[in-house]
């Protein structure tokens, strides 16, 4: 007997061949019959007709390994229809932690991704197999993928110094690195647009390179600068993958900047010759003209470089705003400041930690400016001392059409960049972006069915089977007997994103089942409380 069927349902299988008409069982978790089950008895039964259904979406990446811990049901991604993620990406991961460096580690969480000192007051561990193991001993209501941080992994090391690591301290990189690899991890990320890791060479990373590709593990890299340094640092990621052999993942491909519109074609260009020659590159992408960082991305980098305490204390100093003002304005004139790509009207706040600074969110560095007449640096010197370093923008600076173009390519993945959160308790806050919840119905809704960019079969394969080979995950993103049976139902005619960037917490529709493991988590667009999810391993 099976315990559920799913009957009469348009499969699409996730490889991107067409859709067909099929009943899929499921005994425990695996995928075991798909054909016509019409007399095959089932303990439960979920009509699909008039339905298409998929496997469960992969996210890429995704930031969600530290707010699972908060609310484990993950409900922002689950109910997009994402089953599994991708965590510790952009250089953080919450291990390894070194007790010498720890507070450093816990301050750059906040200053680029968020993360207050309250949520991680519990982190008692040191190395990522004791995160890992931290994390199985809670129900989890999406399955993660984790990658170990080369930000985290460098301040264990050698803290959040502005300084090549001796060799004794690369060594201790590399060695790191390979017991997070044994220890679970599924590869490496970076963040070369953030301190520390803004701090490392090529060839730093070429030799971490090194350990990846002998455990044939992932490298997935925010690139060194996504707007300016464009081009040089795709170029970057391609030496390091061709030096050191391993496979690289350019995490959320874009053309970001005022500068770099309309150079989808050429940046696609690009990588696609560096693939004919032998280089193991692929990107990611997430459909939205926003992206998503911190405010103090404007500031020179030694503001930030000694704690949030200090960087407070400097941004309350007359003399040391007036430095960091030149400074802003020698870069701006030379056209190397972030501000002759995203000027202020494109920078609006998301996320304070500060309930007076709350009404912000939502409102441009202009405008908030504007309303107080004020300097625009005024604003920005006082809110991040204020916020010591933690507060969180979107930056309103990419083009429709190049999203379109980079969406279209045959190699890119669909992934959120974004944390599961809930409309609900702590993880209800700001403006956030939109992402978070609405990525993958986005797609499906605003670019298959409205626009007519994408196949249907297509934008799954993007979401499911892509993702799941490059990963490594053989037993999942495909619709096949023997397969680990996460799965989406969802109604072509009818799903969309419903989060707007006014209304960022919003759960998208038409989405009526997402099933993890065989066991049905969301049920007519509703949480049925099941927590299924697992750490995977790797195979």
């Amino acid at each position: 007997m099976l315990q559920l069927a799913i009957k009469g349902g348009n499969v699409i299988d996730g490889t991107g061949k067409p859709a067909f008409r099929a009943d899929i069982g499921i005994r425990d978790d695996k995928i075991v019959a798909i054909g016509d089950l019409a007399v095959v008895e089932a303990e439960k039964s979920i009509a699909a007709e008039g339905l298409v259904v998929v496997p469960g979406f992969i996210d890429i990446h995704s930031h969600s390994d530290f707010t699972i811990m908060i609310n484990p049901r993950a409900e922002s991604k689950i109910h997009q229809g994402i089953t599994t993620e991708v965590t510790g990406n952009c250089g953080l991961s919450a291990a390894p932690l070194s007790e010498a460096y720890r507070q450093e580690s816990l301050d750059c969480l906040l200053t680029t991704l968020g993360i207050s000192g309250s949520e991680s007051l519990a982190w008692d561990w040191t190395s990522f197999g004791d995160y890992l193991d931290h994390l199985r001993q809670s129900p989890l209501g999406v399955n993660l993928v984790p990658l170990v941080g080369h930000a985290t992994l460098r301040i264990a090391v050698m803290g959040s110094a502005d300084r090549l690591p001796t060799e004794r301290e690369m060594v201790a990189q590399e060695e790191l690195l390979d017991r997070c690899l044994r220890q679970g991890a599924f590869g490496m990320s970076t963040g070369l647009d953030y301190p520390p890791d803004a701090y490392s060479t090529t060839e730093e990373l070429v030799r971490l390179g090194r350990v990846l590709a002998r455990h044939d593990a992932l490298y997935a890299t925010h690139v060194r600068g996504e707007a300016q340094t464009l081009f040089e640092a795709i170029a970057e990621a391609a030496r390091i993958g061709e030096e050191s052999g391993c496979r690289v993942e350019v995490s959320h491909l874009k053309a970001g900047g005022l500068g770099n519109w309309g150079k989808a074609p050429q940046l696609l260009a690009y990588l696609d010759a560096a693939r004919d020659r032998g280089i193991e590159v692929a990107w990611d992408q997430y459909p939205y003209t926003a992206w998503g960082s911190g405010l103090i991305d404007y500031l020179p980098r030694w503001v930030a470089a000694d704690g949030r305490e200090k960087l407070a204390e400097r941004l309350r100093d007359e003399a040391i705003r007036r430095t960091i003002r030149k400074e802003m304005e020698r870069d701006v004139g030379n056209g190397r400041h972030p501000l002759c790509i995203a000027p202020w009207e494109t920078v609006r706040i998301a996320l304070v930690q500060s309930p007076e600074n709350v009404p912000l969110e939502g409102k441009s560095v202009a405008e908030i400016a504007a309303e107080q007449r004020r300097d625009p640096c005024d604003v920005v010197f006082d809110l991040l001392a204020d916020e010591k370093g933690g507060v969180k923008t979107l930056v309103f600076c990419i083009s429709e059409d190049d999203v379109r173009t980079i969406m279209q390519h045959p190699v890119t993945a669909i992934g959120t960049d974004g944390r599961a959160v809930a409309p609900y308790g702590i993880l209800g806050r700001g403006k956030i972006h939109p992402r978070y919840y609405g990525t993958f119905p986005r797609v499906l809704g605003r670019y298959v069915r409205e626009a007519n960019l994408l196949s249907l079969e297509n934008a799954v394969h993007k979401m499911t089977l892509m993702p799941a080979e490059r990963i490594g995950l053989w037993d999942r993103g495909r619709i096949a007997p023997g397969m680990v049976a996460d799965l989406v139902i969802f109604d072509p005619a009818t799903i969309r994103d419903e989060a707007t960037f006014q209304y960022p917490h919003r759960y998208p529709t038409g989405i009526t089942s997402v099933i993890v493991g065989g066991q049905v988590v969301i049920h007519e667009e509703q949480h049925t409380g099941k927590l299924c999810g697992h750490i995977l391993e790797r195979m």
